[in-house]
């Protein structure tokens, strides 16, 4: 009888043991969600920035390329109109 209130008292405490730990894990994995929730608001927030960058690149890109045509439209205009080179008349 005594071994087996020794036993069961062994159990117990394991089982008491495990209980505990299981709670802790519970509380460990909470917090983790908690945080991870946390970090999807701010990879969202991050994933849009970086979109709003890149249309703004493409669009310095395209202002950038139109400011060089309209550049080297004039130089020549104004070479044109300088020099009056026969085959280069309009």
């Amino acid at each position: 009888l005594r071994h087996t209130k020794h036993m069961m008292a062994q159990e117990l405490e394991r089982v008491s043991n495990l209980s505990t730990t299981i709670e802790e894990d519970d509380k460990h994995l909470s917090e983790a969600k908690e945080e991870h929730m946390d970090m999807d608001g701010s990879v969202k927030g991050a994933r849009g920035a970086l979109r709003k960058l890149g249309r703004q690149d493409v669009q310095e890109a395209v202002i950038l390329r139109c400011a060089l045509i309209f550049f080297y439209g004039v130089v020549l205009y104004v070479f044109w109109s300088r020099v009056k080179i026969p085959f280069l008349l309009w």
